[in-house]
């Protein structure tokens, strides 16, 4: 009905069509016009598009299970400094422009700048960088990242949906409501496809009576060709096209913004990235040994290297 109201039928419209003209023509058939029926093309009609719109489904249930991943990496609490005193408040009763005290450990509940401590944070769920980043008064930290080693009293400066971390989960939704260019290039094809159906079905009809065959006859061949114009396998290739190749890039770490510009990705010869932390695995090793003298060995100067580590937790 919203295509209709709209005036620009797609494959819904389409769809519905196809489903309305063949049941009804199917119950006449059984209680009044003789001819064959077309309910076994009605039910495969129907199973298909429902099994095409289930898995459109799933894959918009992944991106809320992403989202809903996203929202649980927010702290519920926060440390608020007030008068002197340390106070655990509910995340959303911080306000810009509180004091908020992060403990080792603990995970930064606003957006906000260092005014005292020092400490190194993991910031590799919004930047994918996985070695620690330093921070310092004066510099700015994420709401979600991990405070690893010192306290840290920062200035909230973004709270709620200003977030970064809020802004990632608006984003998720607005992929949720996109949508790819085929399935724009399939609904302005259905459109065509409608008036197509509907004009073939009546012209159908006109040149079967007009042959001097019955009206019962002539309405079933145009029933015909109405079902047949709706397009079973353009109704489950697209979203079977959509879910899996965004299964395929959500395995790999990516997250996609514009499922249009995405489809345009195929177009891509070269690509410039700013740093290489994103490019890492995560795992630290050692890659070279590089002798400056020739009073250790190789495998003594790493067994003194990994000895020194053995009770570290520092990442280098």
């Amino acid at each position: 009905m919203g295509e209709i109201r709209k005036k620009l039928p797609g494959m819904k419209t389409l769809i519905s069509v196809a489903i309305t003209v063949a049941y009804f023509y199917s119950s006449a058939v059984i209680f009044i016009l003789p001819g064959k029926t077309f309910f076994w093309e009605l039910a495969t009609l129907i199973d298909v598009m429902l099994l095409g719109h289930w898995i459109e489904m799933k894959t918009v249930a992944g991106a809320s299970r992403l989202l809903e991943e996203l929202i649980k990496t927010l702290p519920s609490k926060a440390h608020v400094i007030k008068n002197g005193k340390i106070i655990e408040v509910p995340i959303d009763h911080v306000e810009a422009g509180d004091k908020v005290l992060v403990k080792p450990g603990e995970k930064i509940p606003v957006d906000g700048v260092v005014i005292d401590g020092f400490s190194n944070v993991d910031e590799s769920i919004v930047t994918g960088e996985s070695k620690p980043v330093v921070k310092k008064p004066g510099d700015k930290v994420i709401a979600a990242t991990i405070n690893l080693e010192g306290s840290l009293t920062i200035v909230a400066e973004k709270i709620g949906k200003e977030t970064y971390i809020a802004q990632v989960v608006e984003l998720v939704k607005k992929i949720q409501r996109s949508k790819s260019r085929a399935q724009d290039l399939a609904n302005r094809a259905a459109r065509v496809l409608t008036l197509i159906a509907l004009l073939g079905g009546f012209i159908t009809f006109i040149v079967w009576f007009s042959l001097n065959y019955d009206i019962a006859f002539a309405l079933e061949r145009a029933v015909t060709v109405m079902v047949i114009a709706c397009p079973h396998a353009l109704g489950l290739a697209i979203p079977l096209v959509i879910a899996r190749s965004t299964a395929i890039v959500a395995l790999n770490g990516f997250l996609i913004r514009n499922r249009v510009a995405f489809e345009k990705a195929k177009d891509i010869n070269a690509v410039v990235l700013d740093k290489t932390g994103t490019l890492t695995k995560g795992r630290f090793g050692v890659t070279d040994v590089i002798l400056l003298n020739n009073d250790f060995d190789e495998t003594k100067l790493i067994s003194f290297a990994a000895s020194l580590e053995q009770y570290s937790e520092h990442p280098s």
